[in-house]
C-alpha cells in the first residue's frame, strides 16, 4: 500500500531508461523523450523511498529524489540546450537544488519531535505527484531540448511548490517551514523565468 498514489502516477508512463544513461543520450535515440524518461526514473525513486516517521521526514524523503530528477534534467539541458539564458537557468537550478539536497540529508539525520504522518497528509503529498504527471506534455510536443526542458520543468517545479504548501499545512518544524517558504518563492520565480524565455503560457 506504500506510496500507492505515486505508483498510480508512475503508471502514466513506462520506464524506458535509468538516470545514469540519460545524460549522454540524444533526443532522437529513444522512442521516448529523454526528459520524460528522466521523470519515470524519478517517480520510481520516489515510490521506493523509506517509510517516514514524521510529516517532515516524509517531505524530505520525497523531495530529495524529486530534486535529483531536476539535477538530471538540468545536466542534460546544460549539455544539449541551445538557448543561452535557459542553459544559465539550468546551471542555477543545478547548483541550488544540489545544495538543498545536501541540507535535506542533514535534516533527515536530526531528531524530530514533529507530528507523525497521517493518511491525509500522505494523500495530499502523493496527489501533488499525480497532478504533476497529468500535466506532463506528450512526446509530440517535445521537439528540442530547450522546449522539452521548459515544458517538463515547469510542472516539475509546480509540484515542488505544491509539496511545500502541503508541508506548511501540516508541519510545525520551523527549519522545514522556512525552507518550504523559500522553496515556493524560488521555484515560482524560476517558473516565470522559463515562461518568459520561451514565451510559454502556463497558469497554476
Amino acid at each position: 500500500m506504500k506510496h500507492k498514489l505515486l505508483l498510480m502516477a508512475l503508471a502514466v508512463y513506462s520506464i524506458s531508461c535509468n538516470a545514469q544513461s540519460m545524460a549522454g543520450m540524444d533526443m532522437g535515440e529513444s522512442s521516448k523523450n529523454v526528459y520524460l524518461a528522466m521523470m519515470d526514473t524519478m517517480m520510481t525513486a520516489m515510490s521506493k523511498s523509506p517509510e517516514a516517521k514524521t510529516a517532515g521526514d516524509y517531505f524530505l524523503l520525497q523531495m530529495i529524489p524529486h530534486h535529483e530528477g531536476a539535477l538530471d534534467m538540468a545536466t542534460y539541458e546544460i549539455s544539449h540546450g541551445k538557448n543561452f539564458e535557459l542553459k544559465q537557468l539550468a546551471k542555477n537550478i543545478y547548483i541550488e537544488q544540489k545544495n538543498e539536497i545536501q541540507l535535506m540529508r542533514i535534516w533527515l539525520t536530526s531528531a524530530s519531535a514533529d507530528i507523525s504522518t497521517s493518511s491525509s497528509y500522505q494523500k495530499e503529498m502523493d496527489d501533488t505527484m499525480t497532478a504533476m504527471m497529468a500535466a506532463m506534455p506528450g512526446d509530440q510536443s517535445l521537439d528540442n531540448s530547450d522546449n522539452s526542458f521548459v515544458l517538463i520543468m515547469i510542472p516539475h517545479h509546480q509540484a515542488a511548490i505544491d509539496m511545500a504548501r502541503v508541508l506548511l499545512k501540516y508541519d510545525k518544524n520551523q527549519v522545514l517551514r522556512a525552507y518550504a517558504t523559500q522553496l515556493i518563492s524560488n521555484q515560482k520565480n524560476e517558473i516565470e523565468q522559463m515562461k518568459d524565455i520561451l514565451n510559454i503560457s502556463y497558469e497554476n
